[in-house]
């Protein structure tokens, strides 16, 4: 069923300047800091799934997620690929619990498993990684209704060719194991973050994604004025939201599949540091930081 939700353009005013304001009592969210991110993971190398650099990279990533005070859960498993079994890992950072239930942020951390050259994925597994961890610094000391969980999913590329087989194999682990437990009846809303940080920021309305909660992504945008990073455009994209889809929890994909001319940046060599910016990671940010309270309100009750 699709809701038509529609917020004042001075209480999404008002959200936008509280995420940016010191004397609000709201950490200021950094696209600065979400591209140090970035560079850390970049000087790891390649990071496929089940490799040494994505170990570093993970061991990182729980650094600075520890150093934010959260607890970090290790999602661990052994999944079967092209390439044998390989040793995945999802990381769940979260705070304290709530009757409530969850809001969960995403990005996959691994990139994508290329022999002919080398591929840091600066923006695809890079970007959106780097801005969940400052979205997590941000939130850290948030007393919201709903908890929030910041999801770091292995396994995401493909290790051959992208099928419902050789593909998201921490989303679908993941997916499945909260579905088993009861998790996922308790996860409210799930925004995924994926190829953000483009330096000509394009997002995608993905018609998989839940109606409602694409519907009050763009317009919050809309009246926020952040609605030039979003694109005209619609498509079906299978990213790591749909085994959380199909496990029944509402999703919202924010991805960009425009890089660089006709998209020829994405999967090459080309998807470096100098093909992203803070910029765009940080009006990224702003936008799920605006869009946060409304979906509080909504999802709470109240």
């Amino acid at each position: 069923m699709r809701v038509s939700i529609i917020w004042s353009f001075a209480a999404v005013v008002l959200c936008i300047a509280c995420a940016q304001s010191p004397g609000s009592g709201v950490v200021p969210l950094s696209g600065t800091n979400a591209m140090s991110h970035v560079r850390a993971m970049v000087a790891f190398g390649p990071r496929p799934a089940g490799s040494e650099a994505l170990q570093e990279c993970r061991d990182y990533v729980t650094q600075q997620l520890k150093g934010f005070g959260y607890a970090v859960d290790e999602d661990a498993f052994e999944a079967q690929t092209p390439y044998g079994t390989k040793h995945m890992v999802n990381l769940i950072a979260h705070k304290g619990a709530s009757s409530k239930g969850i809001i969960a942020l995403a990005s996959h951390y691994d990139t994508a498993t290329k022999e002919s050259f080398k591929f840091v994925g600066a923006n695809d597994g890079g970007s959106s990684t780097g801005l969940l961890l400052e979205l997590a610094r941000v939130l850290a000391g948030n007393k919201d209704e709903l908890e929030y969980r910041f999801l770091f999913l292995d396994g995401e590329e493909a290790f051959v060719e992208w099928s419902s087989f050789d593909s998201t194999y921490g989303s679908r682990h993941l997916a499945r194991k909260w579905k088993e437990d009861g998790t996922a009846a308790r996860v409210r809303a799930l925004i995924l973050l994926d190829m953000i940080g483009d330096k000509n920021l394009d997002i995608l309305k993905d018609r998989y994604s839940t109606r409602w909660l694409s519907d009050l992504v763009w317009e919050t945008a809309a009246n926020a004025g952040l609605q030039g990073i979003l694109s005209g455009q619609e498509s079906y994209i299978e990213d790591d939201h749909i085994a959380f889809l199909d496990a029944g929890i509402p999703c919202l994909d924010l991805i960009d599949l425009n890089y660089g001319p006709n998209n020829s940046y994405w999967h090459t060599k080309e998807d470096t540091l100098d093909k992203i910016s803070g910029e765009s990671m940080e009006k990224t940010g702003k936008l799920v930081l605006a869009v946060l309270p409304f979906l509080q309100k909504k999802l709470s009750g109240r």
